[in-house]
């Protein structure tokens, strides 16, 4: 590997993703993400968001995400009650750093995980659209370091995707 190649690697990662909700008001996103222990309500394959330290929607709060591993081929047809459960394939501990309902913005970190996370900081925010459109938009930030087992264009692919249902689910959401 060229040497800055390699030192390109080391170097922090950011960047940003962001989804359209383009009749959904921002004021009635932002409850929806604000919700800090509701992850797995708008962010598909999340299977488990409990609080395991601190209040909901205080900085400090502490939750734990897990994604359960997918069935072995065969087992999906398993009646529910004879199937074990499927273990948890993915977890992280994210803790929250800020929520400010003024700026629709909330900040966490991962404190822990078995996904190759060293540091990583993200900022979601529920921003107004600038058009004639009541609509709003969602905007995930992040920095972090190198993930294992990523690329950074890997990791905003990821990301993009992700918002994107996150969007479509706070959609829904907000019209009930």
């Amino acid at each position: 590997m060229e040497k800055a190649t390699q030192e390109s690697e080391q170097q922090a990662w950011q960047g940003a993703v962001e989804a359209l909700l383009p009749s959904t008001p921002a004021a009635a996103a932002w409850p929806h993400l604000a919700s800090f222990c509701a992850l797995h309500r708008y962010l598909s394959g999340v299977d488990v968001c409990e609080r395991v330290a601190g209040e909901d929607g205080h900085p400090g709060c502490v939750r734990y995400v897990a994604s359960r591993a997918a069935p072995a081929p065969g087992e999906e047809d398993q009646d529910q009650h004879e199937a074990a459960p499927a273990a948890i394939a993915t977890w992280a501990r994210e803790q929250l750093l800020e929520l400010d309902d003024a700026a629709r913005r909330l900040s966490y970190a991962v404190v822990g995980s078995n996904m190759g996370f060293g540091r990583y900081v993200a900022t979601m925010m529920v921003v107004e659209e600038e058009t004639e459109a009541a609509g709003c938009k969602l905007v995930w930030e992040f920095e972090c370091e190198p993930v294992q087992g990523w690329s950074r264009d890997g990791l905003v692919g990821y990301l993009e995707t992700t918002v994107k249902g996150m969007a479509a689910r706070i959609v829904e959401a907000a019209a009930d």
